[in-house]
């Protein structure tokens, strides 16, 4: 609803804001890079990302974390349903986590053969998109450890992903400037086109409107 921010940043701290004022209502030091963050729609809760291979959930009243996790790597990408039941995290170990808000311990993990480098969620937490070093997208069903899919990128790393609120359409954008358009339903992309250092992709909730920052 447009209430709440938050930030991470590179000086090791998460930070929440109300919209109404620039003085954060609080903040939390980690114990390097901040590098992502997510809320839940309702603002009640916060997932944290960092480079000290930690991932954190907080409550929105409160700067104490719920829980933390240590990766195996760096915690490269957060995300978190709209209800913020579940938590899907991309890290450094080559694996994607996702978690239960009531526990630390992660509800599964995946193995990918690289580097995780972003990671999505559809509104409802069913599907987990993510990308990595390995040049390849995976499509992440809640209820099973394995990929329904995956999509091997032309030598080019999987550098920024996102999903449709309703999990219908996967965006990506690669290392080698090229950015795909998925259907949930298969590996062959809708589109594709070429777009001069394209590094962020995202996607409106209907999947009507894709968005590249280049």
């Amino acid at each position: 609803d447009g209430e709440y921010i938050i930030a991470g940043s590179n000086d090791n701290n998460i930070y929440f804001f109300d919209k109404d004022s620039s003085t954060p209502l609080w903040s939390y030091t980690t114990g390097a890079y901040a590098c992502s963050v997510s809320i839940s729609a309702d603002g009640e809760y916060i997932v944290a990302g960092s480079f000290d291979n930690k991932v954190y959930l907080f409550d929105k009243d409160s700067s104490t974390p719920l829980w933390s996790y240590t990766t195996g790597g760096d915690a490269n990408s957060v995300a978190i349903s709209t209800d913020g039941e579940y938590i899907t995290v991309g890290s450094e170990d080559n694996k994607v986590y996702l978690f239960d808000k009531d526990s630390s311990t992660p509800f599964w993990s995946y193995t990918t053969g690289g580097n995780v480098l972003s990671v999505a969620t559809s509104a409802d937490g069913d599907y987990i998109v993510s990308g990595g070093t390995n040049d390849k997208v995976y499509l992440l069903p809640k209820n099973k450890i394995e990929f329904d899919w995956s999509y091997e990128a032309t030598n080019a790393d999987v550098k920024n992903v996102d999903i449709s609120a309703d999990g219908e359409y996967i965006v990506i954008s690669t290392g080698a400037y090229i950015v795909y358009l998925f259907d949930k339903d298969s590996n062959t992309p809708l589109w594709s086109f070429d777009a001069y250092q394209a590094a962020v992709v995202a996607i409106s909730a209907n999947g009507d409107y894709i968005a590249v920052g280049s």
